[in-house]
């Protein structure tokens, strides 16, 4: 009966792509009857096939967001995506056409009525019913790949300059939010969008305005039938009259464009409508290039605006790897800041990143698959996708080619209770976090590339790793009582493969694990010493300096070498002092020894660089291909840290200290002094 099951259940499973290290596993989306045996032997042949792609239990998918299509800006038909997908392995595609893509200028005050509109297709445009029809009619046809519907959304622009003197701008067209969870076409209908469809929200934000044009209209009609000053009254009836068709109150927004730029509530206006219809809302492309672009007699400007992750609340995340830089990613940027706020209280929920492909056509900048977002599920099917995202159990990833670096687990528990959590939850615990990383490439190549873990904004370890990697490593060097931390990861090849991970929260509860703390099993670069405590005992006879031995030992990649117990025979786990010689016998007085100091080969800055002329580029890594952190002027000054080995025409990158974080200047554009 059990082997019966088994073949029965080998049959079930479509298996349509193997390689050395991975093997994607496809089950047929129809509605069976299981016996107990077969749901079994199912089970264990799943886990057997599938055993490189579970992390802390869960599967993980390959995911592609924000795909364009023919309803929008796309040259490919929702068919012809979901074949590629297919065909390259993908195991979900999120689209992400625009909602509405139009902008509208018009003379105020009658700007609704004299006006002029550019308009390009969307999904408001070809009509949101055949939209979300045509990507279900598609997902029934391929099984193997999972088609969800999204939108990208640009809520608010508004209009400065002048079109009579020919420098009319339209700012923040491009301002982007990914919109995905929305299930119905009503749902898209209402998006609050300026000069969209017709809707009964924002009835209360202009029916004053509204109303008196209305009254003022109804009376000088009323003087027009009795005859009194006929063509003034008839003039001004008429003017009323066009006054209340340009103001009617069922608008698609409470905002308007010609009032200048409303800062942030056109956006959290968006957000809180997504919320509040059960969809999830993410930030797109904040690094948006700060260009004009010129169309006819229109010009069209957007600023990078990375703040807003710190302006706006309750969204779901932002978009951490697209096909250029993303510098929120960076320690110490928005996306800690967001985060540092979350675990302080000052956000009730954390916010996630996810990678956004923005794929339009073959001939564009992104191949499709080219970044993917990896969701880690318990089943493949559109709920668990969605609730991956809303959780934050996903990982973005930038690759070229097949293979792509994989994060095959990211968890972090606690020794004491045997508790764990992995990427979008949160651990309480009463000792210091133990991490578990394992990276590889999927096809098993081997590759150097670098580790970063990040915990409350500061790169705290780093590494120049060969994968297949794992690491079991032991955080020691904070202060627990310093409240909750975070910690993520970066992984990066090169600036064109890399990964970023969601982070994972940890919260200390002394009530939790085991009542004694492990502090005397610690050896730190920096001991986080308790404030003396007058000792209740009798008077030490003849009391000596304890003798520490030095340490000598480099740390590299600034990481402590693996922590070695200290001797506790003559140690109390219930206090840290250390006797020392007491300078009066009574009262005792008790110092500490200073603890040993490992000398951190960052640490000591006695130089520093000058630029020599302006423009000096500052770079994320040792080379001109890295990203461009930032940019000094002739005769700016940073602290220099060290040269490194890395060459370029024969002069040495240098290392330097960018406000405390770290960048690399070439040495030839520079003076050392």
């Amino acid at each position: 009966m059990l082997l019966g099951s088994l073949w029965q259940s080998i049959k079930f499973l479509k298996i349509v792509k193997y390689k050395k290290y991975r093997v994607n596993v496809y089950l047929t989306r129809k509605s069976c009857r299981f016996q107990v045996p077969l749901i079994l032997s199912a089970t264990i042949v799943f886990l057997f096939v599938s055993a490189n792609t579970i992390f802390a239990g869960f599967i993980q998918l390959d995911g592609i967001a924000d795909v364009k299509t023919r309803f929008s800006r796309g040259c490919s038909s929702l068919q012809e995506v979901a074949e590629e997908a297919r065909a390259k392995g993908i195991d979900t595609v999120i689209f992400g056409d625009q909602a509405r893509d139009a902008v509208e200028y018009g003379i105020v005050p009658l700007e609704r009525i004299i006006r002029n509109r550019n308009e390009n297709p969307a999904i408001l445009t070809m009509g949101a019913p055949a939209y979300i029809a045509e990507i279900n009619d598609n997902d029934k046809q391929f099984e193997e790949t999972l088609l969800i519907a999204g939108a990208e959304v640009a809520p608010f622009y508004y209009w400065t300059g002048n079109i009579f003197r020919g420098n009319l701008v339209a700012n923040n067209s491009d301002k982007h939010l990914l919109v995905v969870g929305l299930d119905t076409p009503n749902a898209y209908e209402q998006l609050p969008i300026l000069d969209s469809n017709f809707s009964k929200r924002y009835l209360a934000y202009s029916q004053e305005y509204f109303g008196g044009c209305i009254l003022f209209f109804l009376l000088f009609i009323i003087a027009y039938l009795k005859g009194y000053k006929k063509k003034f009254t008839r003039f001004v009836a008429g003017i009323m009259f066009l006054l209340v068709l340009n103001n009617m109150p069922f608008r698609s927004s409470p905002f308007s464009q010609y009032k200048g730029d409303l800062g942030i509530q056109p956006y959290q206006e968006l957000i809180d409508y997504v919320n509040s219809n059960g969809g999830l809302i993410f930030w797109n492309h904040m690094e948006a290039p700060n260009e004009i672009k010129q169309k006819g007699r229109v010009s069209y400007k957007t600023d990078p605006y990375p703040k807003d992750l710190l302006l706006t609340s309750n969204y779901g995340g932002f978009q951490s790897v697209a096909n250029f830089p993303v510098m929120q990613i960076e320690p110490g940027r928005e996306w800690d800041n967001v985060l540092g706020e979350y675990i302080q209280g000052k956000r009730k929920k954390p916010v996630w990143g996810y990678g956004a492909n923005n794929y339009l056509c073959e001939d564009g900048g992104t191949e499709l698959g080219e970044i993917r977002t990896i969701f880690l599920v318990r089943q493949k099917s559109r709920t668990d996708v969605l609730d991956a995202m809303a959780s934050g159990r996903m990982y973005a990833v930038r690759q070229t080619g097949d293979e792509r670096i994989s994060l095959d687990d990211f968890t972090i528990s606690d020794a004491l209770s045997g508790r764990q959590a992995s990427m979008g939850e949160e651990l309480v615990s009463n000792d210091f976090p133990e991490l578990k990383i394992k990276v590889r490439m999927t096809n098993g190549t081997e590759k150097s590339v670098r580790l970063s873990v990040i915990r409350n904004g500061l790169e705290v370890k780093q590494e120049t790793i060969a994968l297949p990697y794992e690491l079991t490593w032991r955080d020691v060097n904070f202060d627990k009582n310093d409240g909750p931390v975070f910690y993520r990861l970066k992984v990066e090849a090169d600036p064109k493969n890399y990964l970023v991970s969601n982070p994972i929260f940890i919260r200390f509860d002394e009530i939790v694990g085991a009542q004694d703390d492990s502090v005397a099993q610690i050896t730190t670069k920096k001991l986080n010493m308790a404030e003396p405590i007058k000792p209740k005992v009798a008077l030490p006879q003849n009391p000596s300096t304890p003798e520490i031995e030095p340490s000598n030992e480099a740390i590299q990649n600034k990481v402590l070498p693996e922590p070695r117990p200290l001797e506790s025979k003559n140690i109390e786990v219930a206090s840290v002092i250390s006797p020392t010689i007491l300078k009066q016998p009574i009262p005792p007085v008790a110092k500490m020894p200073t603890p040993p100091i490992f000398t951190d080969p960052f640490a000591t800055i006695t130089r520093s660089v000058i630029a020599k002329i302006d423009g000096v580029s500052l770079k994320n890594g040792p080379g001109p291909k890295f990203p461009e952190v930032g940019k000094l002027n002739k005769g700016d000054r940073l602290a220099l840290i060290r040269s490194t080995k890395i060459n370029f025409n024969g002069k040495p990158w240098l290392l330097v200290d960018l406000g405390g974080r770290k960048a690399y200047v070439w040495s030839d554009l520079v003076a050392t002094k």
